[in-house]
Formats: C-alpha cells, sequence, structure tokens
C-alpha cells in the first residue's frame, strides 16, 4: 500500500530543492506541484495518487510543464518501487483542514527558512524585469507569517505526523537529511549523493543580496517570532546551535 507524502513551507523556503533531496531515494516519488491547480482548488481526493491517474498529467492538473521529474529508473518503475507518493506545495498550510480530511494519514515534511531571506527572495524576484513572479517582500512576510502561525498551531496528534527541517540546519547537514530519511522509516540513500545539495548550498551562502534595511527592520519588528520559535523547537538538527 503506497503512502502519501506531502512537502510545504512557503514560497521561496527551499521546498522544490527538498523535493529534490526526496528523489534521490528510490523509495519515494515527490512531484513538484504535480497538483498544483487540484490543491488549490480543493479537489485533491487520494484517487489522484493511484497510479494511472498520478503519471497521467491532465489539463487542470497543474502549472508546471514537467510536474514529474526525470526519474532515473522511468516513472513507472519508481512508482511501482516507491513506498511513498507525493507531491509540494508550499503554501499548503492554507489548505491544511482539506487535506488532512481527505488524507489523514498522510506524512507531511515542513520546511522553515528564517524570513529574513525568504522576504529577501521575494523582492529579488519581485523586481526582476524578467521575472512573471507579482508578489513582493511584503506579501512575502505576511505568507510567512501564516505559514509558521498555522504550524504552531497544529496539535499534538496532526504534527505527530510532520517531520519538521530547519531550512538552514538541513541544507548544510548530510547528517539532518539522513535523519529526514530515517524519520519516515527510511535508510539515507546510499554513496555520497546528498554531498551536492551541502555544496549548493554553500555555495548559495556566499553569494551577495541588495541590502534593504528599511526591509529587514520591518521584518524584525513584524514577523511572528513566537510561532517561529515554537516550530524550530520540533525540527529535526536542533534550533539553537550556534553557526559553523
Amino acid at each position: 500500500m503506497k503512502e502519501v507524502l506531502f512537502v510545504s513551507g512557503v514560497a521561496r523556503s527551499g521546498t522544490s530543492a527538498l523535493v529534490n533531496v526526496l528523489n534521490t531515494h528510490q523509495d519515494i516519488m515527490m512531484g513538484q506541484e504535480r497538483f498544483y491547480w487540484r490543491i488549490k482548488r480543493g479537489q485533491l481526493s487520494p484517487e489522484y495518487f493511484f497510479k494511472d491517474r498520478y503519471l497521467d498529467i491532465q489539463e487542470g492538473d497543474t502549472h508546471n510543464k514537467r510536474p514529474l521529474s526525470d526519474f532515473s529508473d522511468g516513472a513507472e518503475l519508481r512508482y511501482d518501487r516507491a513506498r511513498y507518493i507525493g507531491d509540494k506545495f508550499p503554501s499548503l498550510f492554507r489548505h491544511f483542514d482539506d487535506v488532512m480530511e481527505q488524507f489523514p494519514a498522510a506524512r507531511h515534511v515542513y520546511i522553515l527558512r528564517n524570513p529574513f531571506s525568504v522576504v529577501e527572495s521575494y523582492e529579488a524576484r519581485f523586481q526582476d524585469a524578467e521575472d512573471s513572479w507579482n508578489l513582493s517582500w511584503m506579501n512575502g512576510l505576511e505568507a510567512w507569517n501564516e505559514s509558521v502561525g498555522r504550524v504552531a498551531r497544529l496539535s499534538d496528534r496532526q504534527v505527530a505526523k510532520f517531520t519538521i527541517l530547519q531550512y538552514e540546519r538541513f541544507f548544510s547537514s548530510v547528517d539532518v537529511m539522513r535523519g529526514m530519511f530515517l524519520s519516515l522509516g527510511l535508510s539515507g540513500p546510499g554513496g555520497n549523493v546528498l554531498d551536492q545539495f551541502v555544496a549548493r548550498f554553500c555555495q548559495l551562502n556566499e553569494k551577495l543580496v541588495p541590502r534593504r534595511d528599511d526591509l529587514r527592520c520591518y521584518v524584525a519588528q513584524n514577523a511572528d517570532w513566537g510561532s517561529y520559535n515554537k516550530v524550530c523547537r520540533l525540527a529535526l538538527g536542533g534550533w539553537d546551535k550556534e553557526p559553523s
């Protein structure tokens, strides 16, 4: 019997990269917003994760032209061998009630990134004339606050279905990545396949971004730090360690 797995967080918090990490494991098959419109419109039901439907990308399913990655073992074979079948929808927090009703046994992986980096990423895309992104940093902070607040309010029974990851810890540590797989009842993928994600994170971490002290001041004063700290305490890999 396949188990359903959802990945969420908020936009610009590393959900796409997280899916790529998950898909390194042959027992997992994750889509990249495979059912974007179905989730957004409250149309998702368990039948969408049956093999024939999951692999059949139809009009009205998604905006993504390639919601299923190029699995080296082939999509059909990956589906057949996978224990977990799932999808990524960054703003799933806005649909938790519906999704949890339709999929009461589903597992969730939620990734949490600090609000400064999230809103700066929103703003960088918003200011890019060649990008169709139309959400400003203010929209980013509103979404971030809503997301962490919703997760902080989950009941103990609900949060037991979640593996919570802190972006900054997760992508900088192969051990935390392996811990995520263990939380799903899986051993980590073999070899050094996870090293590439740490290397990429380190590369991005050194990239300079435009400085906006007005933006940072507003975030410092208006981010929901109480919910953030509560959710951080639930995350794999600790939340209060000094950066290395």
